[in-house]
């Protein structure tokens, strides 16, 4: 949401402590003891642009004033000739700084006497600038650079290429570091494109992408609340308790001397996909075992992005127009009738696929020229959730919120209903607000500029409050499909800042669907949705089968209900354990399975998972009815996974296939019982044949008898492979959480048998499957459970 400039200014400050190993001293009384690298360059590439104005010098100066122990020197450099440049830098920095007091107005002095000008454009400028670093960095002990681009994204290649070849340090101790303002990209290819530009010169530890909201403090905080009172919230943020949440970016203003920007990018670009985007995340995200661990946060983000389902229809959002922005882009000689179809405001239903947060809407809404200036995150519960014993009602009370900027309350804050005990977070103090009694109303005791906790962050090496290429990219492919949908709907015309004629764009949402309320208050609808409408895209029945959970649905729903299950219990066991054991069976229904669970990709704990095999036939592994390659056909090659992590059945040893002498069915059985804690697997995935058999153990088989192995021979199987390796029963019914997948219009004799309470595992083995002390959950789709 920047102006741009095409001037560069280049600021060279020294502004944190290094040893020569180059770690960040964040303790300035430790320096006296220490050889130190205390000199960085820090380069603003457009600074005399509106960002530069207007944030960047006055969070330098804070930085100087803040920080007396170090030796700032700052080199501004632009466009122009130096003598207009170093006039216009210092009437920019007079104008942007105001003291009350003499010290400010002495730190201002000397601020001001150490700022320089230096002008950059070719090669052989930037080649003087290095000159100059250098020399300072001679008459110092140099800990970096860093360079600010806050100029147009069709810059950031050429500028970062003339950085790289020219300004970068002749040893290896000094870092480089390269920042970036957004909007990087207007697509998922666009931005993927400017990544890979900018990476041919810096490495991905060097670029700190900026989305100046993750600066502010309230959105700064939100981890560290959700962490200092997860006892409290974290048990109540999911499924079970939220009703939906809305992150909204409400402003007052027209897009003003936006216009030509506005117009390419619009609300969804300009303020959705990332700012409102990163809000979501760090609200629905998994907490981190430790906030200082900036790589956990990361890997922890990019995995909620992941789970976040793509918009892929015009129906899960609705767009508008203010009245006068097609005469402010005529004004500007634009073309008109591409700037009608520019949307100013938005909203749009997002859903989650996690177990934790499916069918929770996530309501994402941001415009100009509205009635009111506030940002905001509301986490409304269901209305079953305040109910303490107190004789109040509370449903007027029943959400937190973050109150980012502005609304009713005007100051950053965290809302907390007094229906909770008193929250703690470190650095804000409870007031009272008139109105608000019901509220403890938390409010930060030192609201800083959020670029200038930025800069610091870039300077300390922090990235934990920035954007990764992984996470761009994953976040552009949420809003891509939605931004080509819409590129065909008018948006509906709305008064200027009109608050009683605003109605036209009150709106109703549904799990997975938005729309626009008429005049009336009616639902503006299409036909083919009004039978439906009220419904989640993921039919399912959620019941008892043979006294156990069943969940059914359409195939392709019930695969994806499946897979995020088995997410959870993934997840759930490497927090607990670190590590997760799964054992799957063959068939046709787990192919679709497993290609469903590589489409979760970074999202699903691969690294720490082991993967095992309730049965195999003794045939070759790279045989087509092997469910080794079944498993590497399907999922091993898309996923990265460690290799000693996969544990196929040794069907073939050193006298051929299942040889008995071999004793292939023993070893893996040991191989179990010393890697397996407590012979306990945390998840089984199980099928049910047509004729009652489970992995492979069939019907009047000897091998449902043997109650002294957990794995054994079965020989004379009725079907094309007689001879197999599977688990027996003792050793399924010790997992923790036992899938049966059955699908197929075929299966539905078999389930409709079933479904009677049969209990005779000699004739129907998969009747023997009961777990000890674990959960089973059948998994059927309509075929099979009807017909």
């Amino acid at each position: 949401m920047s102006s741009y400039s095409f001037l560069a200014v280049v600021i060279v400050s020294v502004l944190c402590v290094r040893t020569v190993e180059g770690d960040v001293i964040d303790s300035p009384q430790n320096t006296s003891q220490l050889h130190v690298r205390n000199h960085v360059t820090v380069a603003i590439i457009g600074g005399t642009g509106d960002l530069a104005r207007k944030k960047l010098w006055i969070s330098l100066f804070h930085i100087y004033t803040n920080f007396p122990h170090y030796n700032f020197t700052f080199l501004g450099c632009g466009l122009m000739e130096p003598g207009p440049g170093q006039k216009r830098l210092k009437e920019i920095f007079l104008s942007t700084v105001a003291c009350r007091d003499e010290a400010c107005a002495d730190k201002k002095e000397k601020f001001l006497h150490i700022l320089q000008y230096h002008k950059v454009k070719t090669e052989d400028d930037y080649k003087a600038l290095n000159l100059l670093i250098e020399k300072n960095a001679k008459e110092n002990n140099e800990a970096g650079r860093l360079f600010y681009l806050s100029i147009p994204p069709f810059a950031y290649t050429d500028v970062a290429k003339k950085i790289h070849f020219c300004c970068r340090p002749v040893t290896k101790h000094p870092w480089m570091r390269i920042v970036l303002e957004k909007p990087f990209g207007s697509d998922t290819e666009s931005a993927q494109v400017l990544a890979d530009e900018i990476s041919q010169y810096f490495s991905e530890d060097e670029i700190y992408r900026v989305d100046h909201y993750l600066g502010k403090t309230i959105v700064r905080s939100i981890l560290p609340f959700r962490f200092s009172n997860r006892k409290m919230f974290e048990p109540l943020l999911n499924k079970d308790h939220i009703e939906h949440v809305e992150i909204a970016l409400k402003e007052v203003n027209n897009v003003k001397d936006r216009v030509e920007f506005y117009d390419e990018y619009g609300t969804i670009r300009d303020v959705i996909q990332n700012h409102l985007t990163e809000l979501l995340v760090l609200l629905a995200m998994e907490l981190p075992e430790n906030l200082s661990n900036h790589t956990e946060i990361q890997e922890k983000k990019l995995k909620l992005l992941g789970q976040i389902r793509p918009l892929t229809s015009a129906k899960q959002a609705v767009i508008g127009q203010y009245d006068s922005y097609a005469n402010e882009v005529s004004s500007n000689k634009l073309n008109s009738t591409k700037a009608s179809d520019t949307c100013t405001f938005a909203a749009a239903v997002v859903n989650i696929d996690s177990f934790r947060w499916q069918g929770v809407p996530f309501v994402l809404m941001s415009g100009k020229a509205l009635d009111q200036q506030a940002t905001y995150v509301k986490v409304v519960f269901k209305n079953n959730l305040f109910k303490f014993g107190q004789s109040r009602n509370f449903s007027e009370q029943r959400q937190i919120i973050f109150n980012i900027a502005g609304g009713d309350i005007r100051v950053p804050s965290i809302l907390i209903p007094k229906t909770f005990e008193k929250p703690h977070i470190v650095d804000f103090e409870t007031s009272e607000e008139p109105g608000m009694q019901e509220y403890y109303i938390m409010k930060p005791t030192n609201d800083i500029n959020a670029h200038h906790g930025l800069l610091l962050d870039v300077i300390h090496g922090k990235h934990s409050q920035f954007i990764t290429k992984e996470h761009l990219v994953q976040s552009w492919k949420i809003w891509t499909p939605l931004l080509h949908k819409l590129s065909k709907t008018k948006p509906v015309i709305y008064p200027s800042n009109n608050i009683m004629q605003l109605s036209v764009l009150n709106f109703q949402f549904f799990k997975d669907r938005i729309n626009f309320l008429g005049s009336g208050g009616d639902i503006v609808i299409d036909d083919q949705y009004s039978d439906n409408m009220f419904e989640h895209n993921v039919a399912r029945i959620d019941n008892y089968f043979r006294q156990q959970k069943l969940t059914s649905g359409h195939l392709d729903d019930l695969f994806k209900k499946l897979s995020s299950d088995i997410l959870l219990v993934a997840d759930t066991a490497v927090r607990l354990q670190g590590v997760f054991h799964m054992a799957i069976s063959g068939g046709k229904s787990p192919v679709r399975l497993l290609q469903h669970l590589a489409e979760l990709g970074m999202s699903f704990p691969w690294r720490y998972t082991h993967i095992w095999f309730v049965d195999e036939r003794c045939v070759a592994l790279n045989d087509e009815r092997s469910n080794f390659n079944m498993l590497e056909s399907n999922l091993l090659q898309y996923v990265t996974i460690p290799y000693t992590n996969i544990h196929p059945m040794p069907v073939e040893l050193h006298h051929g296939m299942c040889n008995a002498s071999d004793n292939g069915d023993n070893l893996y059985e040991q191989y179990i019982q010393t890697s397996v804690p407590s012979k306990k697997f945390d998840l089984i995935l199980l099928g049910a044949g047509t004729d009652g058999h489970t992995a492979s153990l069939f019907p009047n088989q000897p091998s449902l008898y043997i109650t002294s192995k957990l794995v054994t021979l079965a020989t004379g199987v009725p079907r094309d492979v007689s001879e197999r390796i599977t688990m027996t029963l003792d050793l399924v019914n010790q997992a923790e959480n036992i899938a049966v997948l059955v699908a197929g219009r075929e299966k539905h004799d078999i389930i409709h048998k079933l479904s009677y309470g049969v209990e005779n595992a000699t004739q129907y083995p998969i009747t023997g499957v009961k777990p000890i002390n674990g959960q089973m959950t059948w998994y059927i789709d309509y075929e099979a459970l009807f017909g």
